[in-house]
């Protein structure tokens, strides 16, 4: 298993305790991250790329992730992303692309730049 940090585990916890709920796109992106959490041992690079792909493709757009989460993270202290939010941010948002689901939406360009950059 991959997650042994705080924040993974906390990630978990919040899963858990949001599966009835949390809007059905944010249980489907979480169940994507806890698969891979829980099925890849120790992810590379290309298992990143994969993961922000799916969730990319999952979510389709800023529109649709706006609709779930609002302009100011209302879901982000019970969303199990929101375990990775950097300390002193109290929400994600598209301003404010800090948790992953935000981070792949707005910032695409973040993976292809990685991947070139090992080719």
């Amino acid at each position: 298993m991959t997650g042994s940090g705080v924040q993974t585990h906390d990630f978990l916890m919040r899963l858990r305790k949001g599966a009835d709920t949390l809007p059905p796109l944010l249980l489907e992106l979480a169940q994507v991250m806890r698969r891979m959490i829980e099925g890849v041992d120790r992810p590379q690079l290309e298992d990143v790329q994969r993961l922000q792909a799916d969730i990319r493709r999952l979510i389709g757009g800023a529109a649709r992730l706006r609709e779930v989460c609002g302009a100011e993270g209302q879901l982000c202290t019970q969303c199990p992303f929101g375990a990775y939010l950097p300390s002193g941010f109290p929400y994600a948002s598209e301003q404010q692309a800090l948790c992953l689901p935000w981070i792949v939406i707005m910032h695409p360009e973040t993976t292809q730049t990685a991947a070139s950059k090992e080719g």
